[in-house]
């Protein structure tokens, strides 16, 4: 089976990029596959075998992918029920003049590994960067501009974590903390949860935690925070008082007032603009709901 891009952006004037999120739900995993154009795509949530070629190599939350076009047969096997793609795909000619216009070695080397090993995994830092980005993307009004713009600080994400991996290497007790954040129980707590993982004085994380990552304790708790709301918004029922509370944020004003900024629109919005198209897509048969791919993503 081939995929051509022609099909991909049917019914649409667009013909840059196209940005989606993918679960078992709202589309199903295809057999083994290849396309004419490229594809990177990022584990947000669960895990999942990625099979190229005949060959399997396991992806986990945080792993980003990139398939070139006309290259591999590839796909999504073995994956756990609760796991979110986030993709972006390329027509050739825009994969073709990003490589050619910003020369960039890291780039394309990660596009040129051999098959399954075309892969780099995000500290989890970088992780909030990449779904909070990308989800504002997704959801709202945007541009060319904004999309080329979030590729570039992504390249730029890449190369500067190669320049800088040994200083990474000294910091242990940090890297671990910014992931452990990233669960309810420890975000629930505030600043006092996010110290209490570093076994440091909440002066010196406080002070280190600005240095390497230009962002307050807060602003680190905050985005996973909201990271959390995001998913709990989409995949589940749960109320809006809840999930507030279950961000540790006792003024639920509060919460509005913090989730509008990162996703610029209010909870229930958010949960309405992606929950109808959910909705919309089991309702489809496989071949309907194969032509309706095109609703989920963003076109430009």
């Amino acid at each position: 089976m081939k995929l051509i891009w022609e099909n991909e952006i049917k019914d649409f004037s667009g013909k840059y990029y196209i940005l989606k999120r993918q679960t078992p739900t709202l589309r199903p995993f295809l057999s083994g596959h290849t396309h004419d154009y490229a594809e990177l795509f990022y584990i947000e949530r669960g895990s999942c075998t990625h099979e190229v070629n005949k060959k399997e190599y396991e992806a986990t939350k945080g792993d980003i992918l990139f398939i070139k076009p006309d290259t591999v047969q590839h796909c999504i096997k073995n994956y756990s029920k609760n796991i979110s793609l986030l993709q972006i795909l390329f027509q050739k000619e825009s994969f073709s003049y990003i490589g050619n216009r910003y020369v960039s070695t890291v780039w394309r080397s990660l596009w040129n590994l051999n098959n399954g090993e075309s892969k780099y995994h995000f500290d989890p830092m970088h992780q909030l960067w990449f779904e909070n980005n990308f989800n504002r993307l997704l959801i709202s009004e945007h541009s060319l501009f904004e999309i080329d713009k979030f590729l570039l600080n992504l390249i730029g994400l890449i190369q500067d974590s190669h320049k800088n991996t040994s200083i990474r290497t000294n910091d242990h007790w940090m890297v671990r903390a910014l992931k452990d954040v990233q669960e309810p129980e420890v975000f629930r707590l505030g600043v006092k949860g996010f110290v209490s993982l570093c076994n440091r004085s909440p002066e010196h994380v406080g002070r280190e935690v600005k240095k390497r990552t230009n962002q307050t304790i807060t602003d680190i708790i905050n985005q996973a925070r909201m990271a959390w709301a995001s998913y709990m918004l989409i995949y589940s029922d749960a109320d809006i008082l809840d999930i507030s509370a279950g961000c540790g944020l006792s003024s639920v004003g509060y919460f509005y007032k913090l989730f509008s900024e990162y996703f610029n629109q209010s909870p229930c919005k958010y949960r309405k603009s992606l929950r109808d198209q959910s909705e919309v897509q089991k309702k489809e048969s496989y071949i309907t709901l194969m032509d309706k791919i095109p609703e989920l993503g963003v076109y430009k």
